[in-house]
């Protein structure tokens, strides 16, 4: 009895181990696929790094209420991105075994790293921290992906609409006049052209400043001048209140 105990435990552990094994093995070749995943990102060759995915394939990007979109979704997403921003790079590329319930490998991925590019218009340097899991079906191709980053560090170094809200003390024609005669100042930062003005109709001592195409590199530099500072008090700003908002699509 004690023999076929033994036997049996042993037997036990060696298809165990074969099955960590065999999970190990996926896992090790899902990793080459996750990584020539991202690098046909990288090198902007989406018709290959579509070739990794399943049909029906599914994305879960970072954005709350926004899940398991469709493989036609994702790769419009990866257009955009690429057309976006040059020079990408993902960097510092970490890959860990997926677990399943029990804390064992079950061939899935999970990536670490932190991709680098340049903003496509401005040509400044944008960075961001990234984790995602890949999940494999048993083909070795991924069924689904999960992504986390923060999508704020996308718009570093990039145009955005803006709109400033400014008290103001000196009267709205002086404010105005010394303002429109700034224009060829914001042309550094902003597409002046398209640059709105409006006056509060229940608070003559406010205006909205709306400006468009703005590099907030240029824009941030400005604001942190001390010559910017008194000819924003020479104007009658109160730069104590005075709000600047990014603007957002809905």
């Amino acid at each position: 009895m004690k023999k076929l105990i033994t036997l049996f435990i042993c037997s036990f552990f060696v298809i165990n181990c074969d099955s960590n094994s065999a999970e190990i093995n996926n896992y090790e070749k899902n990793v080459v696929t996750a990584k020539k995943f991202y690098k046909s990102f990288s090198d902007k060759k989406l018709d290959e790094m579509k070739s990794f995915v399943t049909d029906d394939y599914t994305w879960s990007p970072p954005p709350t209420g926004v899940d398991s979109l469709d493989v036609d979704t994702w790769i419009g997403a990866m257009q955009g991105f690429n057309s976006a921003y040059n020079n990408i790079e993902f960097t510092e590329q970490l890959y860990y075994a997926g677990l399943d319930e029990n804390q064992k490998p079950n061939g899935d991925v999970r990536v670490y790293g932190t991709w680098k590019s340049l903003n496509a218009i401005t040509e400044k340097p944008v960075e961001m921290d990234y984790y995602a899991v890949l999940f494999f079906n048993n083909e070795g191709k991924i069924y689904h992906q999960s992504e986390w980053y923060n999508t704020a560090d996308l718009d570093k170094n990039s145009l955005v609409d803006v709109v400033a809200l400014i008290p103001i003390t000196k009267g709205y024609k002086t404010w105005y006049k010394g303002f429109m005669s700034d224009g060829e100042n914001r042309e550094r930062f902003c597409d002046d052209s398209r640059t709105l003005v409006q006056r509060d109709v229940n608070d003559p001592n406010m205006v909205s400043v709306y400006l468009f195409d703005v590099d907030m590199s240029e824009l941030g530099a400005m604001m942190s001048d001390p010559e910017f500072e008194k000819f924003a008090i020479s104007l009658g700003e109160d730069l104590a209140n005075k709000k600047v908002y990014v603007l957002k699509s809905l």
